[in-house]
């Protein structure tokens, strides 16, 4: 009986061994996978588009996730760090490269260097940023988030072509560069 038992235990720590082995291969090769698509976007720098939403026209990333701008920012006074910047991701772009401009887009892209070392899309002076709680493309959630997070909305000009407008819930193209630190949930 006992040889039983112990031919019965080796069984199951080889069952054992072998699921958490296959379960490990499966994560390696998710995580492997996901981190070379986010390197080969990267590499690709930033490209920065139009896109339709509930809002109307506005810039996006190119996944199409809308891009916000925080209004007591300015592209020499960047406060949105630390776990803001997990809620707000900013749109960064690989060491010399420039962000590109889709069709539509006739603003100033250039890029700013963040406090961390690492540089950041801007859009006429403003630093770009997706915000965590969108979910697909079109979403809009964050825009008006602590009166101080919007999206960049885009206006048809007089005469054809799109012009970017810097909006805020009551002025259009103004950048308030106040200081604050904006990382608790907005």
């Amino acid at each position: 009986m006992r040889p039983l038992r112990i031919l019965v235990l080796a069984s199951l720590i080889v069952l054992a061994a072998c699921g958490s082995s296959g379960s490990k291969a499966k994560t390696t090769a998710t995580t492997t996978a996901a981190s070379t698509a986010t390197s080969a976007a990267a590499a690709a720098g930033a490209n920065v588009n139009v896109g339709q939403t509930g809002l109307g026209a506005v810039l996006v990333n190119s996944q199409g996730r809308t891009l916000y701008h925080l209004t007591t920012e300015s592209a020499t006074k960047i406060t949105c760090t630390g776990p803001c910047a997990s809620t707000w991701p900013p749109l960064t772009i690989p060491s010399g490269q420039q962000p590109q401009a889709g069709t539509g887009v006739t603003g100033t892209l250039t890029v700013v260097n963040r406090p961390d070392g690492t540089q950041q899309a801007a859009f006429n002076g403003q630093p770009l940023y997706t915000y965590s709680g969108d979910s697909k493309t079109g979403d809009t959630n964050g825009e008006g988030i602590g009166g101080v997070w919007h999206a960049i909305k885009i206006s048809a000009a007089a005469g054809g072509g799109a012009t970017p407008a810097v909006t805020s819930p009551t002025t259009v193209a103004r950048v308030t560069t106040t200081a604050g630190s904006y990382g608790g949930g907005y």
